[in-house]
């Protein structure tokens, strides 16, 4: 039964990785990890539970046998091509050039040795497993020293710190001991891959592995924003139907105040044309915040582009400073206009977290996998109980203000999610930080 918990576990873990990012290269090896580590306990149990009751005992024997040569031999391969992705250290060229040269060995163990009868030299496929797996770790750890900014690193701690342990404890009981005569301290595999489940699932909602926990969040944002753009089309049309009545009525009572020469009348009716002009304009201006364009894309100087959107809001500064660092030349595939509207709120959302004066601080910077954009403001913060409410559609704590309608930071998540990329906040006393971040390699066009 701990054998048969131990695969369920692998390949619920692997599941769960597989669905909420797919297209991720790194996460999809994470899940073959699972997958494959899981067949290793899957052919104990048929073998221990299934062989001595079937009747077709050597179909069962073949099919243990494959498993086991999938679990033994496949698992260091595919851990170290999760490494190579995941590290962000090997440009996409070389992933795939590896992809098929490391899989040398293992062609190597199929051809001098036999899938079945299965009988695996331990002391031989050390040679090839102990350095595939110590080059995986190494890789992972390196990728975490080098990183410099705090959200990813802590995220590429976390993921070390449930990769590392099994597949170091699986490096020892798994082929080491066995090659020196051990063959029965594999067992406890299964209480370090409980524990790293359990340790998978706290940090997948509180913390973020693999981008994951990051990933929940674009399906929510997207599946918001569709939400809004279909309730607010139906809204639109429908008020612009009883915008077009009033108007009609207006008139018809405005010609009949004109025979009449009642002055009041007029004076009134001019009221009402004022207020249904206004109502319209708000409806208009509603509108063009939650509509979103096609897409003009191309390549762009993020730099010129955020000085253009400085530029167009300069004259509301009054005592604020703005600082930029252009650390890194960016370019991404983007559209300009979305991404000078993003720029443009982000800046007014600074500007109004500081009504007494303070610093923008813009910086362009990278990381191995990243392009950053960072804007930081030296306001009074956003508090924790806020902090997780931000992005969600036409949440506000400025009621006060009639022209915020609490859908400008949604607008702006979308915007960079349609991009590939995703928003990151950080947030004390002293001020608040948001990250904008795009994958390398996903603006190669």
């Amino acid at each position: 039964m701990i054998l048969l918990l131990l695969f369920v576990l692998l390949w619920i873990g692997g599941a769960i990785v597989l669905l909420i990012d797919h297209k991720n290269s790194a996460s999809k090896w994470a899940s073959v990890i699972a997958f494959v580590g899981g067949f290793g306990g899957l052919s104990v149990v048929i073998e221990e539970n299934m062989m001595p009751y079937s009747a077709s005992s050597t179909v069962v024997k073949l099919i243990v046998d494959l498993l086991s040569f999938i679990c033994h031999y496949v698992t260091p391969y595919v851990f170290l091509m999760f490494s190579i992705t995941y590290s962000g250290l090997f440009s996409l060229i070389y992933q795939k050039r590896l992809t098929y040269i490391l899989l040398t060995p293992i062609l190597f163990m199929a051809i001098k040795y036999p899938i079945y009868p299965i009988s695996v030299p331990y002391h031989i496929a050390l040679w090839w497993v102990a350095p595939y797996i110590v080059f995986g770790i190494c890789l992972l750890l390196l990728s975490y020293i080098k990183e410099t900014h705090p959200i990813l690193k802590r995220n590429r701690f976390f993921t070390n710190l449930i990769f590392i342990p099994p597949i170091s404890f699986a490096l020892i009981t798994n082929y080491i001991l066995r090659a020196f005569g051990d063959h029965d301290s594999w067992r406890y595999n299964t209480d370090m891959i409980i524990i790293s489940f359990s340790f998978f699932i706290v940090s997948l909602f509180k913390y973020g592995i693999l981008h994951i926990r990051l990933n929940i969040h674009r399906l929510y944002w997207k599946q918001s924003m569709q939400s809004i753009f279909i309730g607010t089309a139906m809204l639109n049309h429908k008020l612009k139907n009883d915008i077009s009545k009033l108007q009609l009525f207006c008139r018809r009572m405005e010609q009949y105040a004109n025979e009449q020469h009642d002055n009041e009348l007029l004076s009134n009716i001019q009221n009402i044309q004022e207020v249904v002009q206004h109502l319209q304009a708000t409806l208009s201006k509603f509108q063009s915040k939650i509509t979103f364009r096609s897409s003009e894309k191309k390549r762009e100087n993020m730099e010129e582009v955020m000085e253009e959107s400085i530029s167009s809001i300069r004259h509301m500064l009054n005592q604020i400073q703005i600082e930029t660092n252009y650390d890194s030349t960016i370019i991404l595939y983007c559209d300009k206009q979305q991404f000078k509207e993003v720029f443009v709120n982000m800046i007014l959302n600074a500007i109004e977290a500081m009504p007494n004066g303070g610093t923008i601080k813009v910086h362009f910077q990278e990381s191995f996998r990243y392009h950053i954009i960072q804007i930081s403001d030296t306001g009074t913060g956003i508090d924790k109980q806020t902090l997780p409410h931000i992005f969600e559609p036409f949440f506000t704590t400025k009621r006060a203000k009639s022209k915020n309608y609490g859908i400008g930071l949604t607008y702006c998540c979308y915007v960079v999610q349609q991009h590939g990329g995703f928003i990151e906040v950080e947030s004390e006393k002293c001020g608040t930080t948001f990250s904008l971040k795009f994958p390398k390699y996903s603006f190669l066009k």
